[in-house]
């Protein structure tokens, strides 16, 4: 045990390459895409004149388009390559906001997230794989470097964003200025990928074969399914503090809606304090354990957000969960890659195709469970879903053993 903890610590530094930080822009923008509806929908309802119902089909559409391109995004980087398809991607991205930001009714806001989906959905799909290539032994590490600009992008547009609104700062000048990071995050992807095979097209694992094929041969491999499940509880585990934090901590501890904000922010500063340390730290050996203790301190964790009754308490909680749940997105699909002999890009975005569903659902269950009883005791969902979770990745195990010894 020593040796191993010996080991970590003295980790070679990460060693970034040109398209990670194109990854960690395209990663940070496409959360500010994802929260920033949230953050200023009462303001956008009341300059358009629509109500909460309507607001909630704006995330619907997003959601829906973002998943309907998901899988046609792997068929686009074979054909053109994923640099080029990721510049595509956040060209798309950044007209949608930036026609999101000039809206002057509903209709053309649902017409302009239409377009926020299809961009975002060609992040969501070709980030993670790009990264995948350029660290091929040893993704765990880069994947959870990476995805921390994710947390980053939620944690500063909560933060920053929500300041901004307070300040009588127009919500159109705030999504306007999502787009323009969505546009350098663009210019960044083409780039940096000239000259490269993620610019020009088919790598040398893909020549003669379709993105269908690719998919028919995972969804054959018993492991993908048990990793599907690992990441859908991870994702809803992930999608329960972030969607649910703020509300709860505003009609719990009746307080305003900045302390909610902060609840949600200090969430996503957890999540950003794991995903960089398991960067640095845990090796592509380490991820299955890695993977199956966090779940455990999470679920302990989920436990203590719900027993404590005092808003400190609370937060602080709610920022130790956040380590706790931050690796298994990223650890999850380079565990899978390295377990499964498969084409990684197809991987990675079925596996997106099981989380995505997994941080919607969840939240969604919690909502009802809150109707019903109360949104404390929705939190009970999460503790469930981890420790599921844990069960799922023990099973990875065996099941992983029998397929090398038959």
């Amino acid at each position: 045990m020593s040796n191993q903890i010996t080991e970590y610590l003295i980790m070679p530094k990460l060693k970034l390459k040109r398209m990670d930080y194109a990854g960690a822009l395209g990663m940070f923008v496409y959360a500010s895409s994802v929260v920033v509806t949230p953050i200023v929908l009462l303001k956008l309802a009341q300059d358009l004149s629509f109500g909460l119902a309507e607001g909630g089909g704006i995330e619907a559409v997003r959601t829906s388009f973002l998943l309907a391109v998901l899988l046609a995004s792997g068929a686009a980087a074979i054909r053109f390559g994923k640099s080029r398809t990721l510049g595509v991607g956040s060209f798309v991205l950044a007209a949608g906001l930036l026609a999101y930001a000039f809206a002057p009714t509903y209709i053309v806001v649902l017409a302009a997230i239409i377009l926020v989906g299809v961009g975002g959905g060609i992040l969501e799909a070709l980030i993670n794989p790009l990264v995948q290539d350029e660290h091929p032994t040893d993704s765990g590490r880069y994947l959870n470097f990476i995805n921390a600009f994710f947390s980053i992008g939620v944690l500063v547009s909560v933060l920053v964003v929500g300041d901004l609104l307070t300040r009588s700062v127009s919500w159109r000048l705030l999504i306007a200025g999502v787009g323009v990071v969505a546009l350098a995050s663009a210019i960044l992807f083409v780039a940096f990928g000239r000259g490269t095979d993620h610019h020009s097209g088919a790598r040398p694992s893909a020549e003669g074969k379709s993105s269908w094929h690719h998919a028919r041969s995972i969804l054959r491999e018993p492991l993908f399914w048990l990793f599907s499940a690992a990441i859908f509880c991870g994702g809803g585990a992930e999608g329960a503090f972030t969607v649910w934090s703020a509300s709860y901590i505003q009609i719990h501890f009746e307080t305003l809606a900045r302390a909610g904000a902060l609840g949600t922010a200090a969430f996503a500063g957890g999540m950003v304090v794991g995903r960089l340390a398991s960067g640095r730290f845990v090796g592509q050996d380490g991820l299955r354990v890695l993977i199956i203790v966090s779940a455990i301190i999470g679920v302990v964790a989920s436990v203590g957000a719900w027993a404590v009754d005092n808003m400190i308490g609370f937060f602080a909680i709610v920022f130790a969960a956040g380590p706790s749940i931050a690796c298994f997105w990223p650890s999850i699909q380079s565990h899978a890659a390295a377990r499964l002999p498969v084409d990684s890009t197809m991987l990675f975005m079925l596996l997106s195709c099981a989380g995505i569903p997994g941080f919607g659902l969840t939240s969604w269950i919690m909502g009802l469970i809150a109707e019903g009883y109360s949104l404390r005791a929705s939190l009970l969902v999460v503790p469930v879903m981890l420790a599921a979770l844990t069960v799922v990745m023990i099973l990875s195990t065996e099941v992983s053993k029998r397929s090398t010894t038959h």
